[in-house]
């Protein structure tokens, strides 16, 4: 019986988590995935590296990773990056591949005020292994192994195409962004029928104040408000948080997923940050206080984020694109 709810349980976090795209606590550490406007957002060139583990304690995995590296061609106001992201599921390894082509343009109409939109093209797959699924007809009687389904099964890939679009305004000090994503709405059903990923929109933004700096210097301490407002499909949800940085400590605390609509369980936490950087790299880490109906029995979820920033001297003064990205 214990094994029969353990599976009702993960079959029903699978399905809550498919019905919205993954996302990261730490969205400003994974910028390329928040909005293609972000591609080469900084002088030169980086590597960033994300890593989720969410809901430990419930069966099966739910684990998120992407890898992105962009770079800023000055000459050309333009900056271009890649994005792969993959994303599993359950028992079953319901799972979803994404590989991105991002860019973006830098619009200067003042000098302390710019303009960046951006567009990426990506490839997705989403896939699923029925051999580690376990269907109502093989639960029949009290069989210690479990008989052949004879439930008929669907397509184990789908392959589709999937474009998106954001614009991001920004200062010294203050940011705010749109990103429209899924605007062609690629396929999701494994057994030919019509379901397309819903279209999903994030308004996002914030302000820095700095309390100790100088001018053409690295910030020595700050401190950062914040916001992330998603809307796709049937869940609405906003993210606020503040971070305090001091050189080279972050400290971080997020109330994620305020639902604006009861809709998906497990989508509230109360989320704290801790993160370190040392010359060229930065690391953060971060867990989420389950708040919803899950409880503490889901384990909560652990984000880890590192990037690297390659050292160059621009040739001219370059405005980076002022987010919590420290």
């Amino acid at each position: 019986m214990k094994r029969v709810v353990n599976i009702a349980i993960a079959m029903i976090c699978v399905f809550s988590a498919k019905a919205q795209d993954p996302q990261f606590t730490q969205f400003y550490a994974n910028p390329l995935y928040l909005a293609p406007s972000y591609s080469g957002g900084i002088p030169g060139h980086r590597a960033t590296m994300n890593y989720r583990n969410q809901w430990t304690f419930v069966p099966g995995t739910f684990q998120t990773y992407s890898v992105s590296y962009d770079h800023n061609f000055m000459s050309f106001n333009s900056g271009l990056g890649l994005l792969v992201l993959g994303d599993y599921a359950g028992d079953g390894r319901l799972g979803t591949t994404m590989a991105g082509l991002l860019y973006s343009y830098d619009i200067v109409p003042h000098p302390d005020y710019h303009i960046r939109p951006g567009i990426g093209f990506y490839y997705l797959q989403h896939s699923v292994d029925y051999s580690r699924l376990i269907f109502g007809d093989q639960l029949a009687g009290n069989n210690t192994d479990l008989p052949p389904t004879v439930q008929p099964l669907g397509r184990k890939a789908i392959r589709d195409i999937d474009v998106s679009t954001s614009i991001l305004a920004y200062s010294d000090d203050i940011w705010l962004g749109v990103t429209w994503d899924h605007m062609l709405r690629p396929e999701r059903s494994f057994y030919g029928d019509d379901a397309r990923t819903p279209y999903k929109l994030s308004i996002y933004g914030g302000g820095r104040i700095v309390i100790k700096g100088i001018v053409l210097r690295p910030i020595e301490e700050s401190i950062t408000g914040s916001f992330n407002l998603r809307f796709q499909g049937l869940s609405k949800q906003l993210d606020l948080g503040v971070y305090w940085y001091r050189e080279p400590f972050l400290f971080g605390a997020w109330y994620r997923g305020i639902p604006l609509v009861k809709s998906l369980p497990g989508t509230d936490a109360l989320a704290f940050l801790f993160g370190y950087r040392f010359m060229e790299w930065s690391a953060s880490y971060s867990y989420d206080f389950t708040l919803s109906k899950l409880g503490l029995g889901s384990g909560g979820s652990h984000e880890v984020s590192v990037s690297y920033t390659f050292a160059v001297k621009p040739r001219k003064r370059w405005k980076a694109i002022p987010c919590p990205i420290f």
